[in-house]
């Protein structure tokens, strides 16, 4: 394990924002014209998935001590904190997961998927996903993407066999408007990364139900990357159901988002979605960019404790950490879940009301670039260096 030093120039500075919950008796009220019966279909949705698709090669979560966090989170020795790895599915994103539920969705609709078509817009895992999975399942599917997006994501994509297509703009929501004005146009399905429920199901609530299995309990905190919502959705509903738990009632799942993208920090503090957001610069993160869907903020706000909102330097510097304890590269929007983490604070886990139990925090990604990746760390790697003299 490297140790980074104390020079405070690498504290991450962190804006906590708790939800104004919704605590109610069923995981779909807040959105009115989501019945019982989709109530239903979403539990069945998360059912192990590796058994559902024998061919895909997916992985169940992998789960690590992070003990060398413990202490950052709890001086009194009573939290232990897990990593929960993702970045090494096939695609190297959990998104695989709700791409297989979702396209599986649309060929039952169908009856059938031959001739069947289906359409995305991404940063770049969604759509990696959604092309790995169209391949397996034996559909077409066309992926639009910003200008700009990283290029291991957009090969991965054509790798795949999808069409990949540009937006306009640099930007996550024009891509979207491009995709659902297609799909419109031509009658076929668009399957968005956060607000369709089958791929909330296979996303965050197949995870949220395999950690409880692997560590044998439910936890009782989770950190992930937020971005339109649906991971954090996705695992707070499959926690709340194996606890046996009112959702709502026990805030287990926390967001954390950058400072240049903070859409739900935002539309918390307003009261309402902020459907279209423009990021305030460039971001390692960008697969957490873009506006939350007005179901989507409803969904996640009667869901989770709230939200964090972070630095871009301290992603860039979970990213270094990632690397130096697991020998991992993450992209960045898979290492901000990790930047709460990364000093002893009291702010934070009086935030989250830790008192001791499990702290699991999700590892999502490992798309980057790798001359992004080197640019982000390189400050961290100069400081680790220089700590060794």
């Amino acid at each position: 394990m490297t140790t980074e030093g104390s020079n405070r120039d690498f504290a991450p500075r962190m804006r906590v924002v708790p939800s104004r919950q919704v605590i109610t008796d069923r995981p779909f009220a807040p959105v009115s014209n989501e019945t019982p019966a989709i109530h239903r279909a979403f539990f069945d949705d998360m059912r192990p998935l590796p058994a559902r698709f024998p061919t895909a090669r997916l992985r169940e979560v992998t789960l690590v001590r992070a003990a060398d966090l413990d202490e950052r989170v709890d001086p009194t020795g009573q939290t232990r904190v897990w990593y929960a790895i993702e970045s090494l599915q096939v695609t190297g994103s959990f998104k695989v997961r709700g791409a297989l539920v979702s396209i599986e969705a649309c060929i039952k609709r169908a009856g059938t998927a031959s001739g069947l078509r289906v359409v995305a817009a991404s940063a770049g895992n969604h759509g990696a996903s959604m092309a790995y999975a169209a391949s397996v399942l034996g559909v077409r599917a066309t992926i639009f993407v910003p200008q700009g997006a990283p290029a291991a994501k957009c090969e991965r994509i054509m790798s795949y066999g999808a069409e990949l297509r540009y937006a306009s703009s640099p930007y996550y929501d024009d891509a979207e408007a491009a995709a659902m004005e297609m799909a419109e146009a031509e009658g076929l399905s668009f399957i968005s990364p956060y607000n369709d429920l089958h791929v909330i199901a296979g996303n965050g609530g197949s995870l949220g139900y395999e950690i409880a299995r692997v560590l044998g309990r439910v936890p009782e905190h989770v950190l992930l990357p937020f971005g339109g919502g649906g991971l954090a959705t996705g695992v707070a509903w499959s926690l709340a159901d194996a606890a046996g738990e009112t959702l709502g009632q026990v805030p287990r799942v926390w967001g954390v988002q950058s400072e240049v993208s903070p859409v739900m920090a935002d539309s918390l503090e307003r009261g309402a979605a902020i459907e279209r957001f423009l990021p305030e610069g460039p971001t390692l993160a960008e697969g957490l960019e873009g506006g939350i869907a007005a179901d989507a903020f409803a969904r996640a706000r009667s869901s989770i404790g709230g939200v964090i909102v972070v630095s871009e330097a301290a992603i860039g510097r979970a990213m270094h950490y990632v690397y130096c304890d697991l020998g991992l590269l993450v992209e960045g929007s898979s290492a901000t879940a990790l930047v709460p983490l990364m000093r002893s604070s009291e702010r934070f886990p009086l935030a989250l009301g830790v008192r001791g139990g499990d702290l699991v925090v999700l590892i999502t990604g490992r798309n980057v670039d790798r001359a992004t990746w080197e640019r982000a760390v390189a400050p961290y790697t100069a400081h680790t260096a220089r700590s060794r003299d």
